[in-house]
């Protein structure tokens, strides 16, 4: 019998990629690029200090040098602009792109992706920015390598005796700043000008400070900071130093430089705050002496108050200015309004989250390790 012949199935032609699913391709390959570039650069400065130091010597300056030139033309605090835009555009994102899947019949899967990628690359490149002008530098060499201080454990004595020489030291600034008719400290005209000159001042000293520092700015919506217990922001995004311009005056310097410090690549808190205490200490204005004194007597106090017995802390607290007792008091009426919201207690576990995910173990307690900072410059603890 003969064998009864078969036609091949024709087969079907590849469809070329439209030019709408070649640039969603593009945008999801950019996304994916940036993406797996910022983990493995926080990779390299997690595993090695010395890739951290190289990265903040030679490539950090060059990325937070444009974003904090560029962004410090605005007189206002482009970072806060930016959150406000970047939220309205999430919302509006979201409803656009439910409207279009819905109305994009039989496209309904490439319509969705599309729109997507765009959120997906604007995340990557957030997250390549985040990376480069701040999480790389929680893996650097500490300041105290650069200070020459020593940290150790020091007595309760010992702490006594330091807290005891900054109130000495807070109660003649309290004598010689200007108040108000409240008995509140007042603000300078130029707080803009002298918040740079302060840290510029340390630069000279410490050349690893000696970086370009933009004007830091108030933000505008800061009682919504304050809702969020935030006295102040580092926005890596823009590479500001923002500052919550609601809280007491008293806190606004010693706030200013530390997120000024930041700027420096010196991203943990307690070397922030230590750094801002010297650089308002040693400051020729007396606003500024004030609020870095009253700033290192709060977090002193606080480390005192946990050791000593109640009748040992009145003792040292006693010795305190009236016009400072009062701040304090003043101080903790403005916070108190807003420690029963939730926001404000979201922020703080969100921020102690934060913290931790970057390497600070105890997470928002880190900022009072400030202390032991103090006391190693105090007592003269050098490095061999």
């Amino acid at each position: 019998m003969a064998e009864q012949g078969r036609e091949d199935t024709p087969k079907k032609e590849k469809k070329p990629l439209s030019k709408r699913g070649k640039h969603m391709l593009i945008r999801w390959t950019a996304a994916a690029v940036m993406t797996l570039l910022s983990f493995a650069v926080l990779f390299a400065a997690r595993s090695s200090t010395t890739f951290a130091d190289w990265f903040d010597a030679y490539v950090y300056p060059v990325f937070s040098g444009i974003g904090s030139r560029l962004w410090g033309l605005f007189p206002f605090s482009a970072g806060e602009f930016f959150v406000i835009l970047f939220i309205a555009a999430v919302l509006a994102g979201i409803v656009l792109l439910v409207i279009f899947v819905i109305r994009g019949k039989g496209l309904r899967l490439l319509t969705l992706f599309g729109g997507l990628s765009y959120g997906g690359i604007a995340a990557a490149v957030l997250f390549l920015l985040m990376t480069f002008n701040c999480l790389v530098n929680y893996s650097r060499t500490p300041f105290s390598a650069y200070s020459g201080l020593t940290l150790r454990t020091y007595s309760k004595e010992e702490l006594k005796e330091y807290t005891e020489y900054l109130i000495a030291q807070a109660n003649q600034c309290a004598e010689k700043v200007q108040l108000d008719e409240n008995g509140r400290a007042m603000k300078p005209e130029e707080f803009d000008r002298l918040a740079i000159e302060a840290m510029e001042k340390q630069g000279q000293k410490y050349p690893v400070l000696d970086t370009y520092y933009p004007k830091p700015k108030a933000v505008v919506f800061s009682s919504v900071m304050s809702a969020f217990d935030t006295a102040g922001i580092y926005f890596p995004i823009t590479v500001e130093a923002n500052y919550n311009q609601a809280m007491p005056v008293s806190s606004q310097g010693f706030t200013a430089c530390h997120e000024l410090s930041h700027l420096s690549g010196f991203i943990r808190e307690d070397e922030a705050n230590f750094i801002a205490f010297i650089a308002c200490r040693d400051s020729g204005d007396e606003y500024f002496r004030y609020s870095g004194y009253l700033g290192a007597l709060t977090y002193t106090l606080n480390a005192y108050n946990t050791v000593a017995s109640k009748e040992e802390y009145y003792q040292v607290y006693a010795q305190i200015s009236p016009v400072i007792t009062a701040e304090f008091a003043y101080r903790n009426e403005y916070w108190a309004q807003y420690r029963d919201k939730g926001t404000y207690k979201t922020a703080a576990a969100v921020n102690n989250a934060y913290l931790q995910a970057n390497g600070q173990t105890d997470g928002s307690r880190s900022y009072g390790r400030m202390v032991d900072l103090l006391l190693a410059e105090y007592f003269g603890e050098q490095q061999p």
